[in-house]
């Protein structure tokens, strides 16, 4: 799973658009709504995290965290995806 707006700050234009769909095909996508936004932003404040530069991960990380069962989250940016996903989503660092 991911969210919208993880898409748009990964998307590039070296990035092969039929691989993206395809890949896409196969991920479920979560909209940011207001409720993942307050979500986020409670995240951030639990992290002392602010502004633009962690706001998408902030969001990834609520919709992670909602998810039952077994989460985990794939990021470049694995310390500050553990501080906000806690103990609830495992973190992978690629």
């Amino acid at each position: 799973m991911t969210t919208s707006m993880t898409l748009i700050e990964a998307y590039h234009k070296r990035v092969n658009r039929g691989a993206w769909r395809w890949t896409l095909s196969k991920i479920a996508v979560a909209s940011v709504t207001r409720e993942i936004a307050d979500e986020a932003i409670g995240l951030l404040a639990e992290a002392g995290l602010h502004g633009h530069k962690y706001a998408i991960d902030a969001a990834l990380a609520a919709v992670a965290r909602r998810e039952h069962g077994d989460a985990a989250v794939f990021t470049s940016d694995e310390e500050d995806m553990r501080l906000l996903c806690g103990d609830r989503v495992m973190v992978v660092k690629v």
